[in-house]
């Protein structure tokens, strides 16, 4: 019976991810001359920044998505902070902006600097990518990161790094953002998006999913590292996984996980 309901459904979803390229583009085209100008003086980054989020807000209201956040409030209780997000969907970077409307550089994938317009906020240095697969360009992405957050600018992260195959399932946190918050001391900011991916699973993926809908968001209240070291490292991590995971544990749709993280 799924098989018959995917069958019938995929030519629906097929469309839309198309209206949804065609609308990418149609509002980029119409945002970027501004964000263009802006980037070119760092200085001008947060109106960039305001820009940007205008951009993101107006791609999802023409996507047909409703956002509903439940604990809008804890984005007020503390700043800077380290915001920690699950990773369920391509939409993720654009649906974290309507949400997230204060000042914040986003850390990525370096792969992402060469991604048809995304790309140019990380080259440009509004954003920061991550090159893992290179320890000195890691470190020194990590500390860019924790010298923004020094000068009161908060940065939002992917802690699994990658969007997990079986989504909503998390995968285990890498440890960059942990160590940036006992670094600095700044609280971590747990952020659960609980059904993106149902809004697109899959954009390569003629039969995955992709609908209009709702982005239900919990913004859970800040986690403290205020006193820690990097001795804490692990049980802030677990603590932090468990507390994104919770609603989606809760809804049915993933389940909890104990294991053992390598140092990464």
């Amino acid at each position: 019976m799924q098989k018959v309901t995917t069958y019938f459904k995929a030519p629906f979803w097929f469309v839309y991810k198309l209206y949804m390229v065609l609308i990418f583009f149609i509002v980029w085209m119409v945002f970027y001359p501004f964000v263009h100008f802006k980037l070119k003086d760092k200085e001008r980054h947060p109106q960039a920044f305001k820009a940007k989020v205008l951009w993101c807000q107006v791609l999802a209201a023409l996507f047909f998505v409703k956002f509903i956040i439940h604990g809008k409030e804890h984005l007020k209780d503390t700043y800077p902070y380290i915001a920690c997000i699950n990773h369920q969907s391509y939409l993720d970077i654009i649906f974290m902006y309507p949400v997230l409307t204060d000042y914040f550089k986003f850390i990525g994938k370096k792969e992402l600097r060469n991604w048809l317009m995304v790309g140019v906020f990380f080259r440009k240095g509004m954003d920061i990518s991550v090159n893992r697969e290179n320890a000195k360009e890691a470190r020194e992405s990590l500390e860019e990161a924790m010298e923004a957050l020094r000068q009161g600018v908060s940065v939002a992260i992917f802690p699994e790094g990658v969007i997990p195959e079986d989504t909503p399932q998390l995968k285990r946190f890498k440890n960059g953002a942990f160590k940036m918050a006992l670094a600095t001391q700044r609280p971590i900011l747990p952020i659960t998006f609980i059904n993106n991916h149902t809004r697109l699973r899959n954009p390569f993926r003629f039969w995955a999913e992709a609908s209009p809908g709702l982005c239900e968001v919990v913004v859970h209240p800040p986690i403290h590292t205020m006193g820690m070291d990097m001795m804490d490292i692990a049980p802030l991590r677990d603590k932090v996984y468990e507390v994104i995971n919770a609603p989606l544990v809760e809804r049915g749709i993933s389940r909890s996980l104990i294991f053992v993280h390598d140092e990464n």
